[in-house]
């Protein structure tokens, strides 16, 4: 259970909207994303004072918590929104006006290539590596090959943009390769910062929040079936 002591709940939860578009179309790292979306928050406005006793006191942020709530929230918001048509609409139109915007640049398409680019070359190495120190042999039980495999596996595998920095594997990389990902990293978290701070995409975000709740009225409510009376 979540327990809610601070403000960072109401506030992913009144902006989950404009959260579900930018985590639906950059593909960034919901716990990332959700780091940055509380930083841009003053302390007094996510602590909430607790009196006790003898003096006040605050309930600490806890950034794990606000994750897991997070997640929770957007699997909420999306079952209802993926195929909602203004929803979509908000989608495109977002990838057309804010994804393309060159805040210091470059726009998000090229920062996230770049991006790619430095990770798959960290998984290249890591993954080369892996392989000659643990080869395929004849002595190898079935047991034996799938664990293998298995740790192969979770070095493909696709990730959200940034959580390849949470995987144990990410360090056995080179210094450089490390660092030419936590750059290109930081270049997308300032361009997500940036997204944040559009107050036109807060309107635009509201009118489809209105949008949405007009078409859930309009949605015509199940015939009643007309009793037949029998003779």
């Amino acid at each position: 259970m979540i327990k809610k002591k601070n403000n960072s709940y109401t506030l992913i939860r009144k902006n989950i909207s404009k959260l579900a578009i930018i985590h639906q179309t950059t593909e960034i790292s919901p716990n990332r994303l959700v780091a940055l979306f509380l930083k841009s928050f003053s302390d007094e406005e996510i602590l909430i004072s607790k009196k006790t006793k003898d003096e006040y006191w605050d309930w600490k942020h806890d950034e794990n918590t606000a994750y897991k709530y997070f997640k929770k929230e957007l699997a909420v918001y999306l079952k209802g929104s993926q195929n909602d048509p203004s929803f979509l609409t908000m989608q495109e139109h977002f990838k057309s006006n804010y994804l393309t915007k060159d805040y210091f640049g470059e726009n998000y398409y090229f920062l996230a290539g770049n991006y790619y680019a430095q990770e798959q070359l960290l998984k290249d190495f890591v993954r080369e590596g892996f392989i000659a120190v643990h080869p395929i042999t004849p002595a190898m039980s079935p047991k034996e090959v799938a664990v293998r495999n298995q740790k192969l596996g979770k070095i493909s595998v696709k990730h959200w943009i940034g959580d390849i920095t949470n995987y144990d594997y990410f360090s056995q990389a080179p210094g450089f390769m490390m660092q030419n990902v936590q750059q290109a990293l930081q270049y997308i978290d300032l361009y997500i910062i940036n997204i944040l701070s559009e107050k036109q995409l807060d309107h635009e975000l509201m009118k489809l929040s209105t949008n949405q709740r007009l078409e859930a009225k309009l949605v015509p409510k199940e015939a009643i079936r007309t009793k037949i009376s029998k003779i």
